[in-house]
């Protein structure tokens, strides 16, 4: 049972694919001929590592974390194409996880007790791993002035962004219910470095 409950979904593969190709387009739009495989590779890469990060914090506490696209972020997203074009606006959260407060036990499934704390420690899970990625790639652009370093550190930076939004499903939404001054320093700390980067 251990490693069935460890495994992708079916639903889980689709809907992240959808979710990675979606925001690839969102990135690489307008000029879909000249930046697409790179942004493919680059948000396959994050969105992956931060879907694994969430997953092996939830083993950790006992529960399923699973990936779901968000049709409103889909929609919202999707009509930021045509705000990219006139104002540089995007918005990338077109997903989120769905932590599901049971395991499973010798004698079947067993509910566990979740706290705000502990559904807002698998989203910081996933959350840390963008901010990570933006924080390294991000000196080592201002150490090394190289494209694609500051195309991951962007990325990385805007996926943590949206997803530190407090709107439920979202990430955010469980860090701020959590704790109010985790998610402003974390949020702080977002756009300090999008700024600087």
């Amino acid at each position: 049972m251990e490693k069935i409950r460890k495994r992708f979904k079916k639903e889980e593969i689709r809907d992240l694919t959808i979710v990675i190709l979606l925001v690839t387009l969102i990135f690489a739009f307008p000029d879909l001929k000249k930046n697409s495989f790179l942004y493919l590779v680059v948000i396959s890469l994050s969105m992956s590592l931060k879907h694994v990060a969430h997953k092996l914090m939830g083993d950790r506490l006992g529960c399923m974390v699973t990936f779901k696209f968000w049709p409103i972020g889909i929609g919202i997203g999707l009509m930021s194409l045509m705000l990219k074009t006139m104002y540089g606006f995007i918005f990338t959260a077109l997903g989120y996880v769905e932590i599901i407060p049971y395991k499973f036990g010798r004698w079947g499934i067993k509910l566990i007790k979740m706290t705000p704390r502990d559904y807002a420690h698998i989203s910081l899970a996933g959350v840390a791993v963008n901010l990570f990625l933006m924080l390294f790639f991000g000196i080592l652009y201002t150490i090394n002035p190289v494209g694609i370093f500051e195309i991951i550190s962007r990325v990385n930076g805007l996926l943590a962004f949206f997803s530190l939004l407090p709107i439920p499903p979202l990430e955010g939404g469980h860090i701020f219910t959590w704790s109010l001054w985790v998610w402003v320093i974390l949020m702080l700390f977002t756009l300090m470095t999008l700024i600087i980067v």
